[in-house]
């Protein structure tokens, strides 16, 4: 992978190369510096980038509302994923099945401060509610 460097300066000033010492400079010709990054760094971003698109969010905080096993359970939880959106419209909600229990979450909070807000809101209503770490959607 190669790349370019554009640089502008006046004809008093002297272009220190001392500065690039790290770069492997392949050439410098009118103002325009080509270096060749290290093959171990290309290879450490393409890791860092699969790793990234691969996440399943952006680790962060959700209020749980329900969690719920046994017969029926999936309606109930689908039952609760409607009622919050009714009670609270604007507020994502979530429901997903960890074996043995159907669960709904709601929110996507970056901080545990913003989710404890929600939670005072819903625990009049959702009075066994609790805060979880959770992959949270991406802003």
């Amino acid at each position: 992978m190669t790349g370019s460097i554009f640089l502008q300066a006046q004809e008093n000033d002297s272009l220190k190369i001392s500065t690039f010492d790290r770069m492997h400079l392949d050439s410098i010709a009118n103002g325009v510096i080509q270096y060749q990054l290290p093959s171990g760094l290309i290879e450490l971003l393409e890791v860092y980038k699969k790793a990234n698109y691969t996440s399943p969010g952006l680790e962060g905080y959700r209020v749980q509302v329900l969690s719920d096993a046994g017969n029926n359970a999936k309606d109930r939880a689908q039952s609760a994923v409607v009622e919050f959106e009714r009670q609270f419209p604007g507020i994502a909600v979530y429901l997903s099945y960890q074996q043995p229990n159907f669960k709904v979450r709601c929110g996507d909070f970056r901080t545990k401060a913003e989710a404890r807000r929600l939670l005072n809101d819903v625990s009049g209503q959702y009075p066994g509610a609790y805060i979880v770490r959770d992959y949270i959607k991406l802003p």
